[in-house]
């Protein structure tokens, strides 16, 4: 059991006053992490977490910006609330930037299932390439669409996928729906995850 000091009501609102996001590669990631109630209600975030999770709207509201994460939270999980069986780590995308999360449940030590929170720690996907050997033989997919993936998680947009690999957005497009027709998969978001958590 993990004990946690009782929230303040002031607390519970938190400071969400969303900044730009401006990254300095000399500096590393900042720590990243939000709590929610079980039913991904944020009683906590950092402030990093709020720009990350509301990025691009700039100067959103606190309750505004409150919804917003658990919006996205409640999207990425496909529930409205945490179960014990929601253990997969959700990703993220802030601006072309990926992040990822597992949630891990912060039991009360009042032994109350309603004083129980959830937590959040992000971490950013590097950049460096995935090796996809596993996935391509599975889905029998060509070198140009494994070439095509590779951009994709790292957040490239089509246009400049098809500048890098020397073709057409029209031609990148036909890759992605090839790629989505042969993994079962409906959206870049479904490739990328499929790719990194199975």
């Amino acid at each position: 059991m993990v004990g946690r000091a009782p929230l303040r009501s002031q607390d519970r609102r938190g400071d969400f006053a969303a900044t730009k996001l401006a990254p300095n590669p000399a500096q590393p990631d900042p720590i990243v992490f939000f709590v929610t109630d079980l039913s991904f209600r944020l009683a906590y975030a950092n402030s990093a977490a709020i720009r990350i999770l509301t990025y691009p709207r700039e100067g959103v509201e606190s309750a505004n910006a409150a919804t917003l994460v658990q919006d996205r939270i409640r999207f990425a999980f496909g529930s409205e609330s945490y179960a014990p069986d929601l253990t997969a780590s959700l990703m993220f995308l802030s601006g072309r930037r990926h992040y990822f999360s597992r949630p891990f449940l912060l039991d009360s030590w009042r032994g109350r299932k309603s004083d129980s929170m959830v937590g959040f720690l992000l971490a950013r996907h590097p950049r460096e390439r995935i090796d996809i050997t596993e996935v391509k033989g599975r889905y029998r997919l060509s070198p140009r669409e494994c070439e095509t993936i590779q951009y994709l998680i790292n957040g490239l947009t089509t246009k400049e996928v098809a500048s890098r690999m020397g073709v057409s957005p029209n031609t990148i497009k036909e890759f992605i729906r090839l790629i989505m027709s042969k993994m079962g998969v409906t959206t870049r978001l479904g490739i990328v995850r499929k790719i990194l958590f199975t």
